[in-house]
């Protein structure tokens, strides 16, 4: 850097010097009428010369200078990158080994039970149950963080194509008709809003993202909602088409309406027990960025929370298509 600044240097106050005094004497001379005239042109000629090179030679310093604090600016900046990077590491493999013992811990004492001879055949189904239970709810933490992952990485694959929506929100209507959690919410009022009831009704974007991004709304819905509706679905705009899930639940509470969207964060307020993981908002947030739009949301608390995210018709729609 030092080497490249004192070339530069050299170099331009060599070549202006060279050119300024092949050309100026000639010039001087040519329209000066005495020798003393000249002189006291020669004189001027000295200070123009000082004047501009001083200022040539600032813009250039500076220059450099302006250079090097951007180079200087960038490595901190990489450096603080690199290290919140860490800390993001090092907090994820924390909460990543606790979260992983929770089921494990689950798996390795109902084996010890159905194998223990004491317990009836009756007591062992339940144990199997549960062993199962705690299976998915391992195999459901690996495959997300499989997938925070890729998100992260920029890894994850979408795969858009033309589809018809009716009929796919009407299956994940369904499957949360026939859900545990929603056994434990009975009372709730559960609805699918439809744009449209044109079941032909198309969309141009990645049915399977799409339909993860809904299941990790609605569940969050009905796990932090007791009494009153979950409600999901979608509006058709002039600009494109809005998706929603909204609920009449606990609501997230000011401090936390900056750290919902971060992994392994489950809230304050744990309704059904200690179930989840904290990852599905931040999955959520990651696929509809990928899928063109941005999820957002508007929560009062004791009231209940609304999640959105609007997919342009550019985006929605096939080139083919107005």
């Amino acid at each position: 850097m030092k080497n490249r600044i004192a070339i530069k240097i050299t170099l331009i106050y060599f070549l202006a010097g060279f050119l300024w005094i092949l050309f100026s004497d000639r010039l001087l001379s040519s329209i000066a009428g005495s020798a003393e005239t000249l002189s006291h042109f020669q004189t001027y000629k000295g200070w123009f010369f000082v004047t501009i090179t001083a200022g040539l030679l600032f813009l250039l310093i500076r220059n450099e200078i302006q250079k090097k604090n951007q180079i200087e600016a960038e490595l901190l900046k990489a450096k603080e990158k690199a290290e919140e990077s860490d800390r993001l590491k090092s907090a994820f493999l924390s909460n990543m080994s606790h979260e992983i013992r929770t089921p494990l811990n689950g798996i390795m004492g109902f084996c010890e039970l159905i194998m223990d001879d004491k317990f009836s055949d009756e007591d062992k189904q339940v144990f199997a149950k549960h062993l199962d239970k705690n299976g998915k709810d391992l195999l459901n933490l690996i495959d997300n963080v499989l997938d925070i992952s890729k998100i992260q990485e920029n890894q994850y694959e979408i795969k858009k194509k033309i589809f018809k929506i009716n009929p796919l929100l009407e299956s994940i209507k369904n499957e949360f008709l026939q859900s545990e959690l929603r056994s434990i919410r009975k009372s709730i009022d559960f609805r699918l809003i439809k744009g449209t009831d044109d079941d032909d009704f198309e969309l141009f974007s990645d049915p399977i993202r799409l339909s993860h991004v809904f299941k990790n709304l609605i569940h969050n819905a009905f796990f932090f909602t007791t009494e009153g509706y979950v409600r999901f679905g979608y509006r058709k705009l002039a600009s494109g088409i809005d998706f929603f899930v909204m609920d009449s639940g606990c609501g997230i509470d000011d401090d936390n309406k900056e750290l919902i969207f971060k992994p392994f964060f489950k809230g304050k307020n744990e309704v059904v027990g200690n179930r989840g993981f904290g990852l599905g908002l931040a999955i959520s947030k990651g696929l509809v960025k990928l899928l063109g739009g941005q999820l957002k949301f508007d929560s009062v608390p004791n009231v209940g929370t609304q999640f959105y995210f609007t997919f342009p018709n550019q985006d929605i729609l096939p080139d083919k298509q107005p």
